[in-house]
């Protein structure tokens, strides 16, 4: 008799044939999933070798999230998963896995990509359980480039990759990603919406690598995406996000408020109970004086070290010292060394050249050390955009903004065909005493009541 595998590869073979057949093979694979996770993987292993990638990608697909599958085991006290598996077999599934992600064909795989994006998901888990991270970072971002039908499309398995170079520390492989701006979300194949928790984690470890490598702008805006997405209640994600961008904002001095204004009011109040500490370190900071700063920090140091953000308050104390003599250089044209150290309490004069150095260097002032006289000039402005340089950088940012509007205009015109925006001119329609809204109108009040 027939085992279940080799019935499932039969079937797979005998449906692919057929073509526009992939509906058919998907609903073959969920009456067959249960089976295929009991059996050995022994005949899971032969039943790979009877399939081909361009012709039967889902059942391979199904045959690989079962293996992997078969690895998880739930804690019954805790109810949380973890992954048991030996080195040769796990070394076998990640070949496998590897081979299917860079051949697969992913024209049929997105027939069924909530199966995709868990199988990628379950391997993540595994290799972060065995801190072996580093091993799935080549393999997920492979994964994310062939799944997308676009550059701008955000997907679960990005949250993936994020994850993974976390946990590895090595970070280079996200930022082909991290540096598109995501403009829209890819569709599950179920009826359900998409993951919520994976887009907020996809921002906030997104907002964590920039950090990283000290590009806190860019980490500010990761941060505030995480804060700011419409939601009823909010989650721990969203707090965690709440406290970097406190502390990222203060660190690039961007002047930038507690909360962004179009978050939502129970969503501000929520951020604010939850960051108390950040919040006194945000108004010590604004006060301007080293000392008060200096002296939230050691008060509400133990909070900030079991938050792992003690690292990012060390720089914030840093950086008040920069915003203080970028202040100077508004007040005065000439000082001596010793005078910057002393109004913005620093120890030293050697302190606050090495501190002139660095601004100067990172373009954050225009200035001049005279080490003869121990005096710093200070000048503006250098920049008289007028060069090449300039114009491209202009023409290059009118791209962006055309780029934009279109965007825009078309999600205007798929607004305008929903249900949703339908019906809300329907109602509107059936009183003849109010007139028939705009497109734009029809929007702005679906979204107040969304």
């Amino acid at each position: 008799m027939a085992s279940a595998t080799e019935k499932f590869v039969i079937s797979i073979c005998e449906i692919s044939v057929a073509p526009e057949s992939q509906n058919a093979v998907c609903t073959l694979i969920a009456r067959l999933y249960d089976s295929l996770v009991k059996s050995p993987t022994a005949h899971l292993d032969a039943a790979l070798g009877a399939l081909t990638h361009e012709e039967h990608s889902l059942g391979i697909l199904a045959i690989l999230s079962a293996k992997l599958h078969q690895l998880e085991v739930v804690d019954a006290g805790s109810g949380k998963r973890y992954y048991s598996v030996e080195v040769a077999s796990l070394d076998k599934l990640l070949a496998q896995l590897d081979s299917f992600v860079r051949a697969g064909n992913m024209e049929h795989v997105r027939y069924a990509v909530d199966t995709y994006t868990e199988m990628i998901h379950r391997m993540a888990e595994l290799l972060i359980h065995r801190k072996e991270a580093i091993r799935g970072i080549s393999i997920v971002a492979k994964a994310v480039e062939r799944i997308r039908t676009s550059e701008t499309l955000l997907t679960p398995t990005h949250t993936d990759l994020c994850h993974l170079c976390l946990s590895a520390k090595s970070f280079q492989a996200a930022f082909p990603f991290l540096d598109i701006d995501i403009t829209d979300l890819q569709k599950p194949s179920s009826q359900a919406a998409y993951d919520s928790k994976a887009f907020l984690l996809y921002y906030y470890y997104g907002g964590m690598i920039y950090a990283v490598f000290k590009k806190f702008k860019r980490a500010s805006y990761f941060f505030e995406i995480a804060i700011s997405t419409p939601a009823s209640v909010i989650s721990a994600i969203m707090v965690q996000a709440y406290k970097k961008y406190i502390l990222v904002n203060l660190i690039s001095n961007s002047g930038e408020p507690l909360v962004p204004k179009f978050t939502a009011p129970v969503l501000s109040r929520g951020l604010k109970t939850h960051a108390g500490a950040y919040q006194d370190l945000y108004h010590s900071y604004n006060s301007s004086v080293q000392s008060t700063l200096q002296a939230t920090a050691d008060k509400h140091r133990p909070i900030f070290e079991r938050d792992d953000n003690y690292g990012l308050v060390k720089q914030c104390i840093k950086s008040l010292y920069i915003k203080n003599i970028k202040k100077l250089t508004k007040t005065f044209l000439t000082l001596s060394i010793t005078d910057v150290a002393n109004r913005v309490h620093l120890p030293t004069s050697a302190e606050a050249e090495k501190y002139l150095l660095k601004m100067i260097e990172n373009g954050e002032i225009y200035a001049k050390i005279n080490k003869k006289d121990d005096m710093v000039e200070f000048h503006d402005n250098p920049e008289k955009y007028n060069n090449p340089a300039m114009l491209a950088f202009i023409q290059q940012q009118e791209k962006i903004c055309v780029a934009v509007n279109k965007k825009m205009s078309d999600m205007e015109r798929e607004i305008s065909v929903t249900p949703d925006y339908v019906s809300k001119v329907g109602s509107y329609s059936a009183d003849d005493d109010i007139a028939k809204p705009s497109t734009s109108a029809g929007m702005t009040s679906i979204s107040e009541n969304l």
